[in-house]
């Protein structure tokens, strides 16, 4: 299976790459950025700064390589890591790095008409040392990023807007070479959060309707149906971060879900909203698009059918 596969298998076959800033040598079993003289500026800093991208996909999952500098010497500008969410050079996306901003560990992101920016960072730069592989990871759950070093978690970031792209790439800067090696992809299935009340007839709906429709495609999550320790407010936020969709039932102006709902607009989520036909909606979700059904044996089949169009058009976004 690919990297554009499902349930957390990592591609068999190796990434294709093209490179669209600066030098690289691109070998079977590593890259290697070699500087340069192309000047770029990013984060407060100007220096010869490196960028390929890769056949390979990923929304939903983990992106790992090893990283070795040639030259991280005191007062020299480096830095190396992973691009996620790549579309276009003018598009939304993140880089997670080392050397960024001056500093050991972060999480950077591209912003069209604004150019590169920490969005957050940790650790001296001077904890790195030249010609030493670094294993970095990061993990990816919905708009949630988990930065990993040599398997130590280091940062986690939650990001105020969906990646637009599905590309991967890897992201070099200084004069100095920059080696990747041990490049892997590992693709979950996407995640869909549903807000609802926990009542009949809402629980059958759900396990009749919903829930059959989503799960060939998505890991569908209720946040009643989460076990062990942990404050449900903390998990409804977390579960939503990490949701690549989310379903809302809105039939009755229930608190939670209108809170659950707010949290995911917030975030930027695609969502589908579902309500009974009839119901006198407030007037600020009037204007949103909901897919309104009858509560019966044939409005029970035509729910059935938008709800699978809707599916399936996000499921093709987020493949």
């Amino acid at each position: 299976m690919n990297g554009n596969g499902h349930n957390g298998l990592a591609e068999v076959e190796a990434p294709r790459w093209a490179p669209l800033l600066g030098e690289w040598d691109i070998g079977p079993d590593s890259l290697v950025y070699k500087g340069g003289a192309e000047i770029f500026q990013a984060h407060g800093q100007t220096f010869p700064m490196g960028l390929v991208v890769s056949n390979r996909a990923l929304q939903h999952g983990s992106y790992k390589a090893a990283v070795k500098f040639e030259n991280v010497a005191e007062g020299s500008h480096f830095a190396g890591g992973l691009v996620i969410g790549y579309r276009s050079s003018d598009r939304y996306y993140i880089q997670v790095q080392f050397g960024a901003g001056r500093t050991a560990y972060s999480v950077t992101e591209f912003v069209p008409g604004f150019g590169w920016g920490v969005l957050k960072a940790t650790g001296p730069i001077t904890a790195l040392q030249s010609n030493r592989d670094y294993p970095l990871e990061a993990d990816i759950r919905g708009q949630e990023v988990r930065v990993k070093v040599d398997g130590v978690s280091v940062l986690e970031v939650l990001l105020s807007r969906p990646l637009e792209g599905k590309q991967i790439g890897l992201i070099a800067a200084g004069e100095g070479k920059v080696t990747f090696s041990q490049v892997e992809v590992t693709s979950d299935r996407p995640r869909l959060f549903v807000a609802m009340e926990y009542r009949e007839p809402f629980d059958t709906f759900y396990q009749k309707v919903i829930k059959p429709q989503a799960e060939s495609d998505f890991e569908v999550v209720r946040i009643d149906e989460k076990t062990g320790p942990g404050v449900i407010f903390q998990d409804m936020q977390r579960e939503i971060a990490q949701a690549d969709v989310v379903i809302a039932e809105i039939t009755h102006s229930n608190p939670n879900v209108f809170y659950e709902l707010g949290y995911a607009h917030a975030l930027g989520k695609p969502t589908i909203l579902l309500a009974q036909r009839g119901v006198d909606l407030p007037f600020d979700i009037r204007s949103f698009r909901v897919v309104f059904y009858d509560d019966s044996i044939g409005g029970k089949s035509r729910v059935e059918e938008d709800l699978s169009k809707h599916l399936d058009a996000i499921r093709q976004s987020v493949e």
